[in-house]
């Protein structure tokens, strides 16, 4: 660890620890470490990132950003190859770069904390935690309630037999990125509010903005519809079947509407076969993963935004993508969701599952556009001014100079 004391202008030499990056799959968790670690290293901070197993056996990338694969499975970090290699990497790592600090991304650096202990300062960023896992699975069948009640179990042994604990006491500051996973945190793992941070997830503006669309509309074979688009993971906590459940009603009003879902996932079959049973798979469509470059534009798609999860969601990165490209949001009010929008003033908060709500609401802003432009131009406002990739990174640099100074 480096011997000097911190001021702004000091370079940092860090190593992060993560579950997986976009390489593994396309989550928000992954996309926040990517363009963390990718801003830190464009100011001229050192990154080396320890993750799970490359899909295609890749060990290692070296560029400005240091990237090393190991365990045995893509995204189980949880594994005992992966608890030991990771550990391993690292010592062997810090005796050539010397890290002046280690930064865990949720659980991923918890054997550091545990093995290694006071090598280099912990810094963990939560993206969500195993209570608020547990819940959002209740609702989803006998299937999904085992499955919470078994995440319930493994926390609760690793915790208190496993003393996970200590991953919580030696951390010496732990980063939430919404207000109400700091508050989930610090009621489930007795966490001290001064050790706590909230440093919501970053949008690159630059990217993420409004743009025309005129070219996707014509590969699309769309005309003058309107169009209510979505974006995720497909599965059954993020609410797309609600979506299709009011769309026959929308369509009472709108013949011509169009329902776009960007995503892939275990549920996708299940909700073209709704479509089907329900008649209105011509008014849906099922655009699968999409590229980086792509994205902004099916986000520029959109008269509406809908986002009605029924999963407690830690933040809702795709919200704040749609939001930054100024377009009108209504997601579900659960879990972090209000940190990222104020009801009625830059977006539209619906009780979770209320399907009438969820109809009401998407038919308003088709029909009131300049309710839709108030609500996309405030929408647009605030993350530039607070969810921005540069205050993300900017923020994080802070604590890690604050942690620094106090060695």
């Amino acid at each position: 660890m480096a011997l000097f004391p911190y001021f702004e202008c000091e370079k940092m030499n860090i190593c992060m620890f993560a579950k997986g990056l976009p390489v593994h799959i396309t989550g928000g968790m992954e996309i926040h470490v990517k363009e963390l670690a990718e801003g830190l290293v464009r100011r001229g901070h050192k990154v080396t990132i320890i993750t799970t197993r490359h899909p295609k056996g890749i060990e290692k990338e070296e560029t400005n950003l240091k990237i090393y694969y190991v365990g045995d499975k893509p995204l189980k970090y949880t594994t005992k190859e992966f608890r030991e290699e990771s550990v391993k990497l690292f010592l062997k790592l810090n005796e050539k770069e010397n890290f002046d600090l280690v930064h865990s991304q949720s659980g991923a650096g918890v054997w550091y904390a545990l093995k290694c202990k006071k090598i280099a300062p912990l810094i963990i960023t939560f993206h969500g935690i195993a209570l608020n896992e547990a819940k959002s699975l209740r609702n989803t069948g006998l299937i999904g309630w085992g499955k919470g009640m078994y995440i319930l179990f493994r926390d609760f042994i690793n915790y208190y037999v496993f003393n996970y604990k200590l991953f919580f006491e030696r951390a010496d500051k732990i980063i939430a990125v919404s207000n109400e996973l700091a508050e989930d945190i610090k009621r489930q793992y007795k966490v001290p509010e001064e050790k706590l941070i909230v440093i919501p997830n970053g949008i690159d503006i630059s990217k993420f903005k409004p743009m025309p669309v005129d070219d996707l509309r014509e590969k699309l074979e769309l005309a003058d519809e309107k169009v209510i688009v979505s974006v995720g993971a497909i599965s059954k906590q993020k609410g797309f079947h609600l979506l299709l459940k009011i769309l026959p009603d929308i369509l009472r009003e709108y013949k011509n509407m169009r329902l776009i879902i960007v995503g892939t996932g275990p549920y996708l079959q299940k909700l073209k076969d709704m479509a089907v049973k329900l008649g209105i798979e011509n008014h849906v469509i099922f655009a699968g993963r999409v590229s980086d470059e792509e994205l902004p534009k099916y986000y520029n798609l959109a008269d509406v935004f809908a986002f009605p999860t029924l999963r407690i969601e830690s933040f809702g990165l795709v919200m704040a993508e749609a939001m930054a490209c100024e377009k009108p949001v209504i997601a579900s009010r659960i879990g972090g969701i209000p940190t990222v929008i104020e009801n009625n003033k830059d977006g539209i908060l619906i009780e979770p599952g209320n399907l009438k709500e969820l109809k009401e609401r998407i038919m308003e802003v088709l029909r009131d556009e300049e309710l839709a432009k108030k609500l996309g131009k405030n929408a647009r406002k605030k993350v530039v001014k607070k969810f921005s990739l540069d205050r993300m990174v900017e923020d994080t640099i802070r604590v890690y100079e604050e942690v620094l100074r106090k060695i």
